[in-house]
């Protein structure tokens, strides 16, 4: 017997590399690649703050902070925007009704 997940109630994660192979195939971010990616963000801030302390701030080490500081910005912004508007066509579609294709005329050839 087969018991599929209401989609009120989430599935359960069957780990971090198994919601990253199931990613893949299903649209959207889980929580699998959030972490991942915001462990390798997170990998190369400590690594871009050890080379400005030890490169005693360089310009080009600034920089690349800062550009690394914008991509993880921009991305974290760029998932909370596709993420709200699945929950609000998923909050529309439930909440209108099946409509009913109307008589179309079939064209002729």
């Amino acid at each position: 017997m087969v018991v599929k997940a209401s989609p009120a109630a989430p599935a359960k994660s069957a780990g971090v590399f198994q919601d990253i192979i199931n990613s893949i195939f299903e649209p959207g971010v889980n929580h699998g690649v959030m972490l991942v990616m915001n462990c390798a963000f997170f990998g190369l801030f400590v690594i871009l703050l050890y080379l400005m302390v030890a490169t005693n701030f360089n310009l080009h080490v600034c920089a690349l902070t800062a550009i690394a500081a914008l991509l993880f910005g921009s991305i974290q912004w760029f998932i909370m925007e596709a993420s709200a508007a699945q929950q609000r066509q998923t909050a529309s579609s439930a909440s209108s009704p099946m409509q009913t294709p109307k008589n179309k005329k079939k064209k002729k050839l």
